[in-house]
């Protein structure tokens, strides 16, 4: 993995000083080289390690050749090119200049100043800090930035106001505006890049158009037949990008999205990628994974392969489990298990793994209350009727079906149900153990989000969508979940479906091509979704894996982590808390909802909902406050670079 910092306006000696402190949080792991520019104003750090116990000292930094520094792998659409640090590709291009298209972050530093960048999705986040006397420090991870001496570390409080009662809780989203949990740090938005003047004293956030362009394939296709062949040349090209930056594993589900990926690795011709995979001995779990279809993927397409069986890590991180995500609790939903799939990554020597990240979006899936204008553009008004009546399920005439058929006759009238309904107030009511200094924050949140952001992410579709679910595809991809930055910070994650060229064939091809609209089943709408990856990869994939009907379920997961987990949340509870002595939290309602819900989840068949993400929110906050309000040197020790753990 590699890992840069750039520093602006700091004299030498703090700079040595700071370059020593980042050793020292790297004594435990292997790092294989550090190289360092200086110039008298600006100075590049970049260090490659391996999150292995240290095998021997780091040797002394060497010079960096050139004046930028990267991380991830990009594509340079001009000479048709892959720069990948994994390999460390030495950058001959300017990713901003060129337009580039990949997974990175990105720093440079020249005459008249310093720039630094992010991918278009943030896939590799960057952070930054200005300091006084126009010093500024930028890292592609935040635990370089708060490793700064000069740096105090000060929690948000308003950030954690917002994660109580917005974002992992109920609609997922990360933080706005570029807010970290850390008061003096900002985060790069998807698709910025920050550019910081010699002096230090100004800079500006420049925002950067995707530079996706359509192949022709796409932009001539009419049935789906057309599509499914334009599907497989996009994402197929998505793929082989990725594979041809590194030695490249997959994390296999046996769902449709991770299945695609694999469908389209093996049509490449390359060798099948490396595949982990997540497994349950306990037969209660039998609906938190797809083990039969996983076996008969491996069976039948000969891919080498580890299934990491996690029954014995399904309990929520405590206090005593170390963290490398600082940035806030760590949102996955097991943090315990991603640790141990990058473990078995690793042993295997891979330094990028795919995702099937972004499918449920890019595939259309839970969108078919969302497609009737697209219906009505292949089928006329009639087959409208037919779908809104027979699979829909709405009586001719009555007030839903005329609203539906106005929408398919007049998208406009979609266009503004969909913006309703996302400003709408139907969310979940507070549960009683938060304070009401959280109860005015939520209607603020909700008043701020009512009225849209000023920093806004970059769009990848035109300002009038054409069909209705493209504007619902959108605002699924923007802003992104909360939990994406905790993807990269033990492995290099990659996703296929999020690449831009991706997104513009996602925004350009009519949403109903996704769907066998006249086979729905309201019951399981999952079964005649995602069509154009059902069809793209049939001679590559096992039928049972196209023909897959049901989507598999986490809920028994979540259920027996929380309930393997009590004793210690009650542990956690029976403590002064610190959400009580900030006044977010009553302690004592809150104990009293806890130990009802750990009771609750002695039932096999529980069902969690809401409330799940509330109590588990404040109690992953409250262990990640208690790690972040200590000492200085309390503090560093948090920020110490470890191996990873063999958990399973």
């Amino acid at each position: 993995m590699r890992f840069w910092t750039l520093l602006v306006n700091y004299e030498a000696a703090e700079a040595q000083g700071y370059i020593d402190k980042v050793v020292s949080l790297l004594r435990e792991v292997d790092v294989r080289r550090v190289r360092r520019k200086d110039l008298d104003w600006a100075r590049l750090l970049e260090i490659d390690l391996e999150l292995a116990p240290r095998r021997c000292p780091p040797a002394a930094p060497e010079p960096l050749s050139g004046n930028a520094v990267y991380s991830g792998w990009l594509r340079d659409p001009c000479l048709d090119r892959i720069h990948s640090a994994l390999r460390d590709d030495a950058l001959v291009v300017d990713p901003l200049a060129a337009a580039a298209v990949g997974e990175f972050s990105y720093a440079a530093i020249g005459a008249q100043g310093a720039t630094a960048a992010t991918d278009h999705y943030a896939t590799h986040p960057v952070y930054y800090r200005q300091g006084e006397q126009g010093r500024w420090i930028v890292a592609n991870d935040l635990r370089l930035v708060l490793a700064a001496p000069d740096m105090a570390v000060a929690i948000d409080r308003r950030a954690c106001r917002e994660f109580l009662t917005h974002t992992v809780m109920v609609n997922e989203n990360e933080l706005g505006n570029g807010a970290t949990f850390f008061s003096s740090v900002r985060k790069l938005e998807p698709g910025a890049a920050l550019e910081i003047a010699r002096d230090g004293r100004s800079h500006e956030i420049v925002r950067r158009p995707p530079g996706a362009a359509l192949p022709h394939a796409v932009r001539v296709a009419s049935t789906r037949q057309d599509y499914v062949e334009a599907f497989k040349e996009v994402f197929g090209q998505c793929v082989r990008d990725r594979m041809a930056a590194s030695p490249t594993g997959l994390l296999l589900s046996g769902g449709i999205d991770s299945s695609a990926v694999l469908g389209a690795a093996l049509s490449a011709g390359a060798s099948p990628p490396f595949c982990v995979s997540v497994a349950f001995d306990d037969p209660h779990l039998v609906m938190s994974q797809d083990d039969k279809l996983v076996t008969s993927l491996f069976e039948a397409c000969d891919l080498p392969h580890r299934i990491v069986y996690a029954d014995g890590i399904l309990r929520l991180p405590t206090i005593d489990d170390a963290s490398a995500y600082v940035d806030g609790p760590d949102s996955a939903a097991n943090p315990l298990v991603k640790e141990a799939c990058a473990a078995a990554l690793r042993q295997r020597g891979i330094s990028l793994v795919m995702t099937g990240e972004g499918g449920d979006v890019v595939l259309g899936e839970a969108m078919h209350e969302f497609i009737v204008d697209g219906i009505r553009e292949s089928d006329g008004m009639a087959g409208v009727h037919r779908y809104l009546s027979r699979h829909l399920g709405l009586r001719p005439g009555s007030r839903a079906y005329c609203r539906k058929l106005l929408e398919a006759a007049l998208p406009y009238f979609g266009h503004r149900a969909l913006r309703a309904e996302a400003r709408s107030d139907a969310r979940a009511s507070l549960p009683g153990y938060l304070m009401p200094a959280l109860r005015e924050a939520e209607s603020q949140f909700r008043s701020e989000r009512g009225h849209g952001r000023t920093d806004r992410p970059p769009s990848f579709a035109p300002r009038r969508f054409r069909y209705v679910a493209h504007r619902y595809m959108h605002g699924m991809l923007f802003p992104r979940a909360s939990y994406f930055d905790t993807l990269n910070v033990q492995c290099l994650n990659s996703h296929p479906f999020l690449d831009p060229r991706m997104m513009a064939f996602a925004l350009s091809c009519p949403p109903h091509m996704h769907h066998d609209y006249f086979e729905l089943d309201r019951a399981n709408p999952y079964a005649s979704a995602k069509m154009l990856a059902r069809l793209a990869y049939r001679h590559e994939l096992p039928p049972a894996v196209c023909a897959k009907t049901h989507k598999t379920s986490y809920a028994g997961m979540a259920r027996r982590m929380f309930h393997n987990s009590g004793r210690a949340l009650y542990a956690l509870a029976a403590q002064p808390m610190l959400l009580e002595q900030w006044g977010l939290v009553d302690q004592k309602t809150f104990r009293r909802h806890l130990c009802a819900y750990i009771a609750a989840t002695e039932d096999p068949n529980a069902n969690l909902g809401i409330n799940y993400h509330y109590i588990r929110g404040v109690c992953d906050l409250e262990v990640w406050l208690r790690r972040f309000c200590g000492t200085r040197a309390e503090i560093d020790a948090q920020l110490a670079f470890r191996p990873l753990r063999a958990l399973a």
